[in-house]
């Protein structure tokens, strides 16, 4: 149930008391395209794709990469030391698990900072710790020494927070806070929160730990990952994680290309990435990762600023941004209109001014009717056909197949 006025005054009254007076000048964004992106079934990044991906990421302003996970495989150690050996702008941080091993080899692969994954909620607990909450803290606690002393930045990672319950963070932050760790990841993992339920988790968090630089990383299982990342920022969270173009772990993460253009237009604060390089880099991790942006996906899609409505083709070309949240121009798009049923006789007139075609008034309406009718007589399977295709690619390529692991079998036996 969603709170009441009442509880949402008080939010925002803990916002600006709190989030907005410690908020630095800059939302800073993390990328976990390269790590948390790649873990989406099927999708595989090489060295060349992580360096290619990472380079373009770098270029457009973000400030932290999460440049993988370097335990996985050696193929993922190789990629992380090339990207780190880049020269890129961007620094450069791994994910790693509270193992000394791990943490090491963080460092000699090139990182300068690690995210330090915490299972804060009681259903992870049980799962991916063998021992107690307070063990775990201590094993934690001697962690984050470890990296300290070998001069590496340290994020903590409470991952499952969303499923953590009030007040599960605060003992672990406070323990961590005086070994000098200052920033700490929210991460919900499965889209367990409201955007108030997340509003007033990270509210709390900020008041309680001023000093304290909070983030915030979401997962889309419920498709609030959007809402989600805003309503944090808006209670005083001053990092930013997500991927391009949503990939990730089941339905994805929240969308860098979403959040960054809602922190500038709809919370009017700034952010560190360059917008207008978003689409460009959309396109580029389409390419590589395999996954297709849906049409109608929100600032990337090729629908977003496309239109076919004679009324909304008809103000758009009386007054720019008549029927758009904000210029095509601020992520790397352009407005464009399509021809079609719902075509209007303004938008007509105007695109055979454009090619400079000189018709009666009687043609036109003999024309626009040809138009309108076109696709009920001429629809053809080929869309539907390409669909069928996609689904059953997608499921027959979501990793490796039962054959080949078969033959796998076969190989080691």
């Amino acid at each position: 149930m969603a709170p009441s006025y009442f509880i949402r005054v008080t939010l925002n009254f803990i916002f600006h008391m709190t989030g907005k007076k410690n908020r630095p000048h800059t939302i800073i964004t993390i990328d976990s395209t390269l790590r948390d992106g790649e873990q989406a079934a099927g999708v595989y990044f090489t060295k060349d794709d992580k360096l290619r991906i990472a380079t373009a990421l770098s270029k457009a302003g973000v400030t932290i990469l999460d440049a993988g996970f370097p335990i996985v495989s050696k193929e993922e150690q190789d990629s992380f030391r090339a990207v780190a050996g880049a020269g890129l702008k961007a620094e450069i941080f791994a994910t790693v698990r509270p193992d000394n091993h791990e943490i090491s080899q963080a460092k000699e692969l090139g990182a300068v900072g690690i995210f330090l994954f915490f299972p804060i909620s009681r259903i992870l607990s049980g799962l991916i710790r063998s021992v107690s909450f307070a063990e775990f803290q201590t094993i934690i606690v001697d962690a984050v020494t470890h990296a300290f002393s070998i001069n590496l930045k340290v994020m903590v990672v409470l991952e499952d927070a969303g499923r953590a319950g009030s007040g599960a963070e605060e003992d672990t932050i406070e323990k961590l806070q005086a070994l000098g760790v200052d920033s700490f990841i929210i991460a919900e993992s499965v889209g367990a929160l409201t955007p108030w339920g997340m509003q007033q988790k990270v509210a709390q968090l900020v008041k309680a730990f001023p000093k304290i630089k909070f983030g915030i990383h979401c997962h889309d299982d419920y498709g609030l990952a959007t809402a989600n990342s805003l309503a944090a920022i808006e209670a005083g969270a001053v990092y930013f994680s997500g991927t391009i173009n949503s990939i990730g772990e089941r339905a994805g993460n929240a969308s860098i290309e979403e959040v960054s253009i809602g922190i500038k237009n709809l919370l009017g604060l700034n952010i560190d990435i360059n917008t207008d390089k978003l689409v460009e880099i959309c396109h580029l991790v389409e390419e590589i990762s395999g996954m297709i942006v849906p049409p109608i996906k929100p600032v990337s899609g090729s629908n977003t600023f496309k239109c076919e409505s004679g009324l909304h083709a008809r103000a758009l070309l009386r007054q720019k941004g008549s029927y758009e949240p904000f210029a095509p121009e601020q992520v790397g798009q352009s407005r464009t209109f399509a021809l079609g049923k719902h075509t209007g006789m303004e938008y007509l007139e105007f695109l055979l001014d454009q090619k400079k075609i000189c018709l009666t008034g009687e043609q036109k309406e003999r024309l626009l009717t040809q138009i309108k009718g076109f696709q009920e007589k001429h629809k053809g399977t080929d869309l539907r056909d390409f669909i069928v295709k996609c689904r059953s690619f997608y499921k027959s390529h979501a990793g490796l197949s039962d054959d080949l692991f078969m033959s796998m079998v076969e190989g080691v036996s």
